[in-house]
């Protein structure tokens, strides 16, 4: 039997299977083993005995392999879960900035473009690291094709868990990065969705507003975001695409509703002819009013959903003169052309918490009559 190693759990015991794994990890890096199948007991019995206390031991051994092998391996995406679950354990502990430091923006890059849903998740863990402050948030901005990268595949991957992981960990970077603070009192999600995805957080520091100026202020950033939302052929991914820019844009107009809907290049941000030109062009009044074929059953049911959202999360994301203006442009210029939009705001409060009814209820009349 292999000689047991020297990193200690929690409770003083060694490590068990340790010197295993590590020997398993040199064989499948022997040539001609890119595709050896891989001992998932092994990775599955270390990852159970990691602490924080013996994680700063074993990253420096264990961390290369791993990462070296999910660059080079062929295996099926599917048998690699236990590789980037033990990957992501053994980077917990650490900042957006300390992993940056242990394989460059370059790696983020090249897990952000692989074919691998797993490579594609264990960036985005590593990204969403950078929500902490806003000074991590300053040191992803300064990387714009890591950004860059991160919008591409939040809009085109056609993995749902992607999809989703994406949209909640931009929402909380841009969160973090808002350079006003919201007056609001949310703490839960709204009608069924998913609170990391609608979730306001309370915040006390306000950002610096680096990555806005990258992704709803930077025409670049725009003109990607347009191009993967509204191809000249709508296919399915183009409508995950419209999903995923839907669940987040309520989040993001709670946060700086003039930001989302007062753009610097109007000529992307076209509005539908029955629109007036004074409710202004921005990413909410063309996603909300122009990006989504009606037509399509179920995407005019996702924007119902998403118009349901807006105004559950508008209404509770603090007093404003000028939010108020422009959730009642937006909606009422939806709702002239939409009765069935119409009629599921005006029964949305039926469909509500009850403690909610009553506000919401008053809150929707006001921005409808």
């Amino acid at each position: 039997m292999s000689e047991r190693v020297v990193p200690q759990n929690s409770d003083g015991a060694p490590v068990a299977g340790l010197a295993e794994l590590l020997s398993h990890l040199t064989e499948l890096h022997e040539p001609g083993n890119e595709s050896a199948p891989l001992n998932n007991k092994l990775f599955d019995d270390v990852e159970l005995q990691l602490t924080p206390s013996n994680i700063p031991i074993i990253q420096p051994t264990l961390l290369p392999p791993l990462m070296s092998l999910l660059k080079t391996t062929t295996q099926d995406p599917t048998s690699l879960s236990v590789v980037f679950s033990l990957t992501t354990k053994l980077l917990s502990p650490f900042s957006f900035t300390q992993c940056l430091s242990l394989g460059g923006a370059e790696s983020l890059v090249s897990a952000l473009q692989s074919p691998l849903p797993g490579a594609n998740l264990l960036a985005l863990n590593i990204i969403q690291k950078a929500a902490s402050s806003p000074a991590e948030v300053d040191s992803l901005a300064s990387l714009p094709e890591v950004v860059e990268e991160l919008l591409r595949i939040w809009l085109s991957s056609p993995d749902a868990d992607v999809g989703g992981r994406s949209t909640r960990v931009l929402g909380s970077l841009l969160e973090t990065d808002c350079d006003i603070i919201p007056d609001t009192t949310m703490s839960n999600g709204v009608n069924g969705a998913s609170p990391a995805e609608t979730q306001l957080i309370k915040r006390r520091i306000p950002g610096h507003a680096s990555l806005w100026r990258l992704v709803i202020w930077d025409r670049h950033y725009l003109e990607l975001i347009v191009s993967l939302c509204r191809p000249e052929i709508i296919n399915r991914q183009a409508t995950f695409a419209q999903d995923r820019l839907l669940r987040l844009i309520p989040r993001l107009t709670a946060l700086h509703p003039r930001a989302m809907a007062i753009s610097p290049f109007p000529d992307l941000f076209p509005l539908p002819e029955y629109a007036d030109e004074s409710i202004g062009h921005g990413l909410l009044q063309w996603a909300a009013l122009s990006m989504v074929d009606t037509s399509d059953v179920l995407m005019h049911q996702t924007l119902i959903v998403f118009y349901e959202s807006f105004v559950s999360i508008m209404r509770i994301a603090g007093d404003s003169a000028d939010k108020d203006a422009i959730v009642r442009n937006v909606v009422k210029a939806a709702t002239s052309q939409d009765q069935e939009l119409k009629q599921a705001l005006r029964t949305l409060p039926d469909r509500t918490i009850q403690e909610e009814a009553e506000p919401l209820s008053r809150y929707i009349s006001r921005i409808l009559d």
